[in-house]
């Protein structure tokens, strides 16, 4: 802080509190040497300083609380910065920066809600590169995707390096579309479009075979839908099946006369073997049993069926019928310009769908992304328009990242997508983009998690447990890298090395029903099976699908001589267990049949 500006504050607090000139010197000295202190990274005797001030003048100069609360906050000492800004804002609540720190502050200790109203408040008042950036985090925190983006956005719009924010963005989207997606799932389990999105999936990653197995039973399910036929005889062509693969392009064809030149030449995509795992599939004999295309071909045959049936039923003038006709033809722009004309007059959603499946089609997302994003289409229940709004949300993520490859090539979060994107799909090439990562961001937070999940997985205990520990030495609130400390401990049988990382995590966030199974578990290895038995039951309360606590608890009762206890649970286990297993044959069955 420049000399003059410290001046100005202690005329400011002399006229306020009648400081004498002794007063207002003791303050200047010490306030100079934590300047200096700090300009030196020497924080221990700049906290020194600024505490030399407090405990003689603690009302003096509100300034102080701030400065000393950067001091902790520099040391990731964030509950004593927290205080320390608290204390200054009750003085002074025009401290903005204390205010923007004390939010940053929250979401280290991850308390979001805490953190909100201070961000908030500081973006209202002066909207910047970290007010927008910490304000868009406090949302993520809080799983409002959809509330983070315009803050991230903004950031964007503001930074002159945007790589962090490229990546916040691809990842914001993403982390959107799979929450849509699960949605999906939820109410849908099974249905053509959930198993088309997870075809999609499969595919983008490059996990081709089962992707073609979804895509199929999707096109079972709807076999009046020519997208799915034509991205599934891509796929066949990529795992060099080519009858099938022709024959999925003739039935696309046959859907589309208007496109019935259309052409996949199968040397022209990547060619993968077809090396079958698990149930065989004759592919060709189950597109011959598809039921035939019917003369009445569907008004848009690159929709789900459900939405043609609502185009019958709504579109019948002879506008509507052109706008229909544009986007048969491919001719976006006319079709979204002939729906603007009629949108009026037709009811229902399909009106807002078309239009943003016509601005989807012509790859512009952001078009899209805007209707998807209207509270009166983002609450309808109807699972194509959810659908569009996992496309939309997923083509974004892709086209932030992708931004992020191309503009910053080498930096952090680059390298960090690149690993992520290695990882899903199995490749050993993830550990290196994780290592590079971390190499060109040192500081980045999350890195070092990600990579600890990564080698965890892949039982490179000791190498996760170090990377954990470089997260920790970062943020030393991180509920993650704790969490992943705490499970790697609990799998190798030192409890005592894990409990305190779990019991952290479980402060932080006493429903986590994973952490608190490890904690059971460890109670298990110390031979406290009461107290086991307690955290096991209260690991159901939180996450009723973690059946296999179920068989866990029937053993440990079965220890304790409560056999009815024992038998109910195996009981509960078993059934469960059944209709897992029921489900996963009826979808072999579904399979076998196509």
């Amino acid at each position: 802080m420049p000399r003059s500006l410290l001046l100005l504050m202690l005329v400011s607090a002399a006229a306020a509190q009648q400081l004498d000139d002794q007063a207002a010197a003791f303050i200047e000295i010490h306030f100079l040497a934590a300047k200096r202190a700090e300009a030196q990274s020497d924080f221990s005797t700049a906290e020194r300083e600024y505490k030399t001030i407090l405990q003689k003048y603690p009302r003096a100069i509100p300034e102080v609380y701030q400065n000393i609360g950067l001091v902790y906050y520099l040391q990731h000492r964030y509950p004593e910065a927290a205080a320390a800004f608290v204390d200054g804002l009750k003085l002074n609540p025009a401290m903005e920066g204390a205010r923007l720190f004390l939010g940053s502050s929250y979401l280290f200790l991850e308390q979001p809600v805490k953190a909100l109203p201070h961000l908030e408040a500081v973006y209202k008042h002066k909207t910047s590169v970290e007010s927008s950036m910490y304000l868009g985090l406090a949302h993520i925190a809080l799983r409002k995707y959809e509330m983070a983006l315009p803050y991230f956005k903004r950031a964007l719009d503001l930074a002159e390096v945007k790589a962090d924010y490229l990546y916040l963005l691809g990842d914001t989207y993403l982390k959107l579309s799979e929450q849509v997606a699960r949605g999906i799932a939820g109410k849908n389990p099974g249905s053509e479009y959930d198993q088309f999105i997870t075809a999609k999936i499969l595919d983008g990653q490059e996990f081709y075979q089962p992707a073609a197995r979804h895509y199929l039973l999707a096109a079972r399910k709807d076999p009046e839908n020519a997208s799915v036929f034509y991205r599934l005889a891509r796929v066949f062509f990529i795992l060099g099946l080519d009858e099938p693969g022709q024959l999925a392009l003739a039935r696309y064809r046959q859907l589309m006369p208007l496109d019935s030149e259309a052409k996949l030449d199968p040397r022209s995509v990547p060619r993968k073997d077809a090396a079958e795992v698990g149930l065989k599939i004759d592919y060709a004999a189950a597109l011959r049993a598809l039921p035939p295309v019917e003369k009445s071909l569907p008004p848009l045959a690159l929709m789900p069926s459900s939405v043609n049936m609502e185009l019958r039923k709504r579109f019948r003038t002879a506008r509507e019928r052109t706008a229909l006709d544009h986007l048969a033809r491919g001719r976006w722009q006319e079709g979204i310009d002939s729906l603007r004309l009629i949108l009026p007059s037709v009811s229902g959603w399909t009106g807002d769908y078309l239009t943003a499946m016509a601005h989807f089609w012509k790859d512009d997302y952001a078009a899209a992304e805007r209707i998807v994003t209207r509270r009166t289409f983002s609450t309808l229940t109807y699972p194509a328009a959810q659908t569009l709004r996992w496309q939309v949300f997923h083509e974004l993520s892709l086209t932030y990242f992708q931004r992020l490859l191309e503009e910053y090539p080498e930096s952090s979060r680059a390298h960090f997508v690149k690993a992520r994107m290695y990882q899903g799909q199995g490749k050993k090439e993830a550990l290196e983009e994780f290592q590079a990562a971390i190499a060109a961001g040192p500081n980045q937070l999350g890195m070092r998690t990600a990579m600890a999940e990564y080698l965890l997985s892949n039982s490179k205990y000791t190498e996760a447990i170090d990377a954990a520990n470089g997260e920790l030495e970062l943020n030393p609130h991180s509920a993650e890298a704790r969490g992943i400390l705490g499970r790697i401990y609990t799998q190798l049988r030192q409890p005592d090395q894990a409990m305190p990382h779990l019991e952290a995590v479980l402060a932080a966030d006493a429903g986590h029903a994973e952490a608190r199974s490890d904690l059971a578990r460890c109670y298990e290895l110390k031979g406290e099976i009461d107290r086991a038995v307690a955290e096991y039951q209260r690991a159901l309360q939180d996450d009723p699908g973690l059946n296999r606590i179920h068989y866990v608890l029937a053993r440990l009762y079965r220890r304790l001589g409560k056999t009815d206890l024992a038998d109910r649970e195996n009981e509960i286990f078993q059934k469960t267990e059944a209709d897992e297993r029921a489900r996963g044959r009826r979808l072999r069955e579904e399979q076998a049949q196509q």
